[in-house]
C-alpha cells in the first residue's frame, strides 16, 4: 500500500512539475520580451520555424484575397521553393521584430500605421491569471499551445505553440490572428506591385 502511494505520489509531482513548467518558461518569455531581453528571447524562440510558420499563414491568406486555389501540398512546396511572403516575413524574424509584433499585437515592422482601437498586445499584464492561461492551454506530449491575450475575442488572439527542445519549451510556431494574416497578405500585394 506504501508503494502505490508513494508511486502515486510521484506521479502527481511530476505532473504538476510537467502542467507548470511550460507556463514558467511562457512567463520568462514575456518578461523578456518586455524588456527587450534579445539574449533570452533567442534563447527562448525557434526563429526558423516561426518563419516558416508565419510564411505559410501569409502565403495561405495571399492566396485567399487573390481568389487563388492550390491544394495544400502545392501551397507548402510554393512556401519552401520562392516566397511571395519572403520580403514581408523577413522584418517579422528578429528579435525586436518579433517582441514589438507579440506586444504591440500588431506588425509595427511591416505596417508602421497605428493599430485600430482596441488591438492589445501580449504582455505580463494582458496574458491573464495563471489559472486562465492554463484554461486556454492545450497540451501535448513534448507540445504546449496557448491563445492570447485572453481579453480578446478567440479569432482575435494569437496562438503561441511551444515545443520541448533540449530540455527548453522554446516558442515554434504564432499563428496570426486573420485580421493581421490578411493585413500582411495586403503588404505582401503591395511589395508584388512594386515590382
Amino acid at each position: 500500500m506504501r508503494k502505490t502511494l508513494a508511486t502515486l505520489l510521484a506521479l502527481g509531482i511530476v505532473l504538476v512539475g510537467y502542467t507548470a513548467w511550460p507556463l514558467y518558461d511562457l512567463f520568462v518569455l514575456l518578461r523578456a520580451i518586455e524588456a527587450r531581453d534579445i539574449g533570452t528571447v533567442t534563447q527562448h524562440v525557434y526563429f526558423d520555424r516561426i518563419r516558416a510558420s508565419l510564411t505559410n499563414q501569409i502565403i495561405t491568406a495571399y492566396l485567399r484575397r487573390t481568389g487563388t486555389e492550390i491544394s495544400p501540398r502545392a501551397r507548402q512546396v510554393a512556401a519552401i521553393g520562392i516566397s511571395v511572403a519572403e520580403p514581408v516575413v523577413r522584418r517579422l524574424i528578429s528579435p525586436e521584430a518579433l517582441s514589438d509584433l507579440l506586444t504591440a499585437g500588431w506588425p509595427v515592422t511591416v505596417v508602421p500605421d497605428p493599430p485600430p482601437p482596441g488591438t492589445i498586445g501580449i504582455t505580463r499584464s494582458t496574458v491573464g491569471t495563471i489559472w486562465q492561461v492554463f484554461g486556454a492551454a492545450e497540451y501535448g506530449v513534448a507540445r504546449f499551445e496557448v491563445s492570447e491575450p485572453v481579453a480578446l475575442p478567440s479569432a482575435q488572439r494569437f496562438r503561441l505553440r511551444f515545443q520541448l527542445l533540449q530540455w527548453r519549451w522554446r516558442l515554434v510556431s504564432v499563428t496570426l490572428p486573420e485580421h493581421i494574416q490578411d493585413l500582411l497578405a495586403g503588404e505582401v500585394v503591395k511589395a508584388l506591385e512594386r515590382r
